[in-house]
């Protein structure tokens, strides 16, 4: 009997982050369910937790004597998805991905970088380093053509760099019964209207809660609608959430939801007010209309791409949040009928990421 084929991932996984949960759950599902024998090891912040939910091998992802072990044993080194290749967390940060897909290649093993959001690359020495690191891989997939642009004009000259979409637009959500539980588990009956709200802090502008608590106040008084403030990432989002809700109507996700979760109850709402990129990425996966709050070209770009309303932080700031989220709300139905026309075609080429990744395999 031949031996499982091995393949090792690599992404910010552990850190209770939906968004990149939901990209190693779908890089996941999709290698298990596609191939035969896989052994599938994962580099991690919370190793047995990620094994647990996974039913993967997991590893701590800062211990070098593991990494190195499990890269060099490996059959396919996976780098992704998420936004990994970019320099506005910190160069460490960078440095780290870098560094992991150096020693795959180091140790000639194959090597994807998959459905990747590339950028931003500030520094030229953010900028050379990404580009010496991947001339050589094996394959690299971006979720938009931005990143694809952002590849060549730095140097990467990859034959293999395929525009396909976010791996997590494969993914299913959870059943609408469980999803209804977990609305009324929120204290929402089941005949509300529901506008989902997935925020995020952004310490660069100054009174950021306040301005949303104003908005939200206002729109739960002008739309019948209940509001519910998601978590994405926990437990920063439920925090800065929990300051944006007091004092008004809007209720604040119990307890933290699993990707799949998360999908179900998004697919329960009406419409979506998203700063997260996941949080839009889901609404659109179930069909729903929402208007995303720009402030990284990432968001601005997937908006652009699903057709859907956007408004910029400055406008946020400048108070007119709530003009913009009623008038989309209004404009939901044709809003809904774009995603219905875009959503399946980003869909099938999110699948495309598994397709290739073991097409590399059985190379």
């Amino acid at each position: 009997m031949s031996r499982s084929r091995r393949v090792v991932i690599s992404g910010y996984y552990g850190f209770s982050n939906a968004g990149d949960d939901a990209v190693l759950s779908a890089i996941v599902a999709g290698l298990k369910s596609c191939a035969e024998s896989v052994d599938i090891t994962v580099l991690s912040a919370s190793p047995d937790a990620t094994g647990r939910t996974y039913g993967v091998h997991a590893i701590p992802r800062t211990s070098i004597a593991d990494v190195s072990n499990a890269i060099r044993h490996c059959d396919l080194f996976i780098s992704g998805g998420g936004s990994l290749l970019q320099d506005a967390t910190s160069l460490l940060s960078l440095i780290y991905y870098l560094g992991t897909i150096w020693l795959a290649r180091l140790f000639r093993r194959k090597v994807m970088i998959l459905g990747q959001g590339i950028g931003p690359l500030r520094s030229p020495v953010s900028r050379f380093m990404t580009k010496m690191a991947l001339n050589g891989v094996n394959l690299i997939t971006v979720r938009d053509t931005e990143s694809a642009e952002l590849l060549r004009s730095i140097g990467v000259c990859t034959p293999t760099v395929r525009v396909t979409a976010d791996p997590t637009l494969a993914l299913s959500p959870c059943s609408p019964d469980h999803a209804m539980s977990l609305l009324a588990g929120a204290g929402i009956g089941h005949g509300d209207d529901v506008i989902a709200v997935a925020l995020r802090d952004w310490p660069e502008y100054d009174g950021l809660a306040e301005r949303f608590h104003e908005a939200f106040a206002a729109i739960s008084h002008e739309l019948p609608a209940k509001l519910l403030l998601i978590t994405m990432h926990t437990p920063d989002d439920a925090v800065f959430s929990a300051r944006v809700a007091h004092g008004t109507d809007c209720v604040v996700q119990p307890g933290q939801w699993t990707p799949d979760e998360l999908l179900g109850v998004l697919g329960q709402c009406k419409f979506v007010v998203g700063m997260r990129l996941h949080a839009l990425i889901f609404a659109a996966s179930v069909g729903v209309p929402c208007i995303g709050i720009s402030y990284d070209p990432k968001v601005e770009s997937f908006l652009d791409a699903i057709g859907q309303s956007k408004i910029t932080l400055p406008e946020v700031v400048a108070g007119e949040l709530a003009t913009q989220v009623v008038d989309a709300w209004h404009r939901r139905d044709a809003l809904a009928s774009i995603l219905a026309e875009r959503v399946p075609i980003m869909r099938e080429a999110a699948r495309e990421n598994i397709r290739l990744a073991l097409e590399l395999l059985d190379t």
